[in-house]
């Protein structure tokens, strides 16, 4: 129900709160190590917000048939994630050193089209016809590689909950964009309950945990573009849900 959903992103703000406070005093900018209490504390709350995220959305229940309405609320965060994404591509293809900087950049570009697609799609008319997969599919990529890179070149302690944490991250947009993907291209055969869930936990890993680095520690427009994505989950979470008993009851007596 909308209900749990609202109440979640409240305790979502809370979380955010916490977060930055870690960042703020109890946080080395520098070596980003943190320097009071034990590390696995921050990552066993980040771990109960996240399951949350899960059972909050898998309750709400609802339908993503309302995404394939007119939905300014959704256009929003999803046109500011393309024009960070556009910036990150183009600023990354002007100076990409190496292949992987490259693959990157433009990657990075593709996911810029698709949210913009997205965004578009949100302010005009209800679409008549389900967006070409191949192209959710292709602006997707980005987080596949960010994860793949994270692997591959993050040698970082686990002691540093920013580099650590980046690949659940990644994973999340990953599980949200392609739930949404499901839902706009399949709208009969997609599940509400699993867009919820993957918005909420995108909303919490990309925009609750990512927020207070961003704004406390130099941030590019790939970190900002992850915070509009995990919004976007939490807008998409919401308008999937489905409306509490009493709002059906106050429709049904009107």
């Amino acid at each position: 129900m909308k209900a749990k959903v609202m109440a979640y992103l409240a305790a979502g703000a809370v979380f955010c709160g916490i977060r930055w406070a870690d960042l703020a005093l109890w946080t080395d900018p520098e070596t980003g190590l943190v320097t009071a209490g034990a590390v696995w504390q921050r990552y066993l709350v980040l771990a109960v917000f996240a399951a949350a995220a899960l059972l909050v959305g898998r309750l709400a229940g609802g339908s993503p048939a309302p995404l394939n309405r007119r939905q300014p609320l959704a256009a929003l965060p999803a046109l500011a994630g393309a024009v960070l994404c556009l910036w990150q591509g183009i600023a990354g293809l002007l100076g990409a050193a190496g292949v992987a900087a490259a693959v990157e950049s433009v990657l990075a570009l593709a996911c810029g089209a698709w949210l913009g697609y997205l965004g578009v799609g949100w302010l005009a008319a209800p679409r008549k016809n389900p967006p070409p997969a191949w192209f959710g599919v292709a602006g997707s990529l980005l987080f596949v590689w960010e994860i793949l890179l994270s692997f591959m070149t993050n040698g970082s302690s686990w002691h540093r909950t920013v580099p650590t944490s980046a690949v659940w991250q990644q994973l999340a947009a990953l599980l949200f964009l392609a739930a949404l993907l499901r839902a706009l291209c399949l709208p009969d055969a997609a599940d509400g309950r699993a867009l919820g869930g993957y918005g909420l936990l995108a909303f919490c890993l990309c925009l609750c945990w990512q927020l207070p680095r961003c704004v406390l520690w130099t941030a590019g427009p790939g970190d900002w573009a992850l915070a509009a994505i995990g919004l976007l989950g939490g807008v998409c979470a919401v308008l999937c849900a489905a409306p509490s008993p009493h709002s059906k009851g106050s429709h049904a007596a009107g």
